[in-house]
């Protein structure tokens, strides 16, 4: 209660050139691209390097040719090496102390990887020692790319000083706390080109801000209006009485992908699910959607094909007989087809043995559940060691599923999740898989209830995916194969 009066607040208006990140990742691409080609240039001509027998034997072209593409070959792997290691992701949020140290290291790594293939393919001898040429190397590349670099950060930065650019910014909340984070604003006068606007929590009793921002509107129409204004920030200050409002606007903010600024009087308020990234001097938290690392994800989708065509080539005795016996045993199709709701809620087609008589559903969807009569005398036997799922290895393949991820559920289900958990839509964001921590922890759901239960699991997996964790959640999932417990 603030004694049901209104504060005024000295007007002020909303105007800024909006940080588009694809420009930003533009210019960090063409400044590395066009440094790093002069670098080379440069670097052949101050060490008199024999150009066309250094790399004849890597481009055997015509000397005019062999040695530009050369050039352009290291450049191409340079560029790759950057993208790995994910410096063209969100660069425009990263300070020189977040870029000197991961741009040192992939110098560092791509510098001994060249200085190999030189030593080792390279039919000359050269007048200066590999491992010395490979240091100079290492330290000429890093100090003109990270310079370059640095000029890009310090001229973004520079532009969100003066207030000539910035993010679409929106808060959230119209307490105390929110009114005190306008009044105590480091730069005050730059504020009114970083918020767009503000929602207000409770507008009987809060603070009537629209004298020195626009209310957008109400915290009920949230999502609407985040999606309707494209913000990619929300400064949120709600009233920690009330956690399930606090949580279920987090919610909405995450699945939209939009970078949360939160008191830090409303962390205690939040599950164990949210992760903190870094703590600010002003009072608040940063918080944004945990996304598995470049090269590990890229290494994730390899590690699924591969694995995907060897257990398929390895277990094709086992298909066989599974697919004999499946049509001894009962009448209808060996493969089971049905539609479930994968990738950014992408239907897609699920492939697995037959376990149930054919019509098993025609009352309606109905999952399965302990001594179901519903399932054949070899689907019991499928279900107890998870064989049923062997054909989802063709999903694996295909792309629609990886080996690790949310059990993908039909949109039935999907929507009655949602209607009850609107934080389910999260796992929609990432690829489904054969086998997850909400199974492995929790195993199959009978009902709704359960599959909500089940999903903080899942929602944990989200939050700290790693190729480790992955392979984590294989070996316990082999565990259970083993034992028999797939029921």
């Amino acid at each position: 209660m603030y004694d049901g009066g209104m504060i005024r607040i000295k007007k002020k208006t909303t105007s800024f050139k909006r940080i588009v990140e694809k420009k930003i990742i533009a210019w960090h691409f063409l400044s590395d691209l066009l440094v790093l080609v002069v670098c080379h240039i440069l670097f052949l001509s101050k060490y008199k390097l024999p150009y066309y027998d250094l790399f004849s034997p890597l481009v055997p072209l015509r000397e005019h040719l062999s040695i530009p593409l050369a050039i352009l070959m290291i450049v191409i792997i340079w560029l790759f090496a950057f993208y790995i290691s994910g410096h063209y992701n969100n660069p425009a949020r990263k300070s020189g102390l977040q870029t000197i140290g991961p741009t040192a290291a992939t110098c560092f790594m791509v510098s001994i990887l060249l200085l190999l293939i030189v030593e080792n393919y390279a039919p000359v001898e050269l007048t200066i020692k590999p491992i010395s040429l490979s240091f100079h190397y290492f330290f000429f590349v890093f100090i003109s790319v990270f310079s370059f670099r640095m000029i890009i950060i310090w001229r973004l930065h520079y532009l969100l000083n003066k207030g000539k650019t910035a993010y679409k910014k929106v808060l959230i909340g119209n307490n105390q706390q929110a009114l005190e984070t306008l009044k105590r604003h480091p730069n005050p006068h730059i504020l009114k080109h970083e918020y767009i606007g503000y929602i207000p929590e409770d507008e009987k009793y809060g603070y009537n801000m629209t004298d020195f921002l626009p209310c957008l509107g109400k915290l009920s129409n949230i999502e609407k209006l985040v999606m309707k204004k494209d913000v990619d920030e929300a400064t949120v200050c709600l009233n920690h009485s009330q956690p399930h409002t606090i949580n279920q606007v987090i919610n909405i903010l995450k699945q939209k992908d939009i970078l949360i600024r939160l008191s830090t009087n409303l962390h205690p308020m939040l599950d164990g699910t949210i992760k903190t990234q870094n703590l600010e001097s002003s009072p608040f938290i940063t918080i944004s959607n945990h996304k598995m690392p470049v090269w590990q994800n890229m290494t994730k989708k390899i590690l699924d094909l591969a694995l995907a065509w060897v257990s398929l080539i390895v277990t094709t005795p086992i298909l066989i007989a599974i697919a004999v016996a499946i049509k001894i045993d009962s009448k209808g199709p060996i493969i089971y087809r049905q539609e479930r709701i994968g990738k950014n809620k992408k239907p897609f087609i699920i492939y697995k043995f037959r376990s149930m008589y054919v019509n098993a559903e025609e009352n309606g969807p109905a999952l399965s559940y302990q001594n179901d009569p519903r399932i054949t005398k070899v689907g019991n036997v499928i279900r107890k060691w998870r064989l049923d799922e062997l054909p989802q290895l063709i999903n694996v393949i295909i792309g629609n599923m990886s080996f690790v991820g949310p059990r993908p559920e039909r949109e039935y289900y999907v929507n009655k999740i949602l209607r009850k958990a609107p934080y389910y839509a999260l796992l929609l964001k990432i690829k489904p898989g054969i086998t997850s921590w909400g199974i492995v922890k929790f195993g199959y759901a009978r009902n709704v209830d359960e599959m909500i239960k089940r999903l903080k699991y899942d929602i944990l997996y989200l939050e700290n995916r790693t190729l480790v964790v992955d392979l984590k959640i294989l070996l316990y999932s082999l565990k259970t194969l083993i034992k028999g417990k797939g029921i």
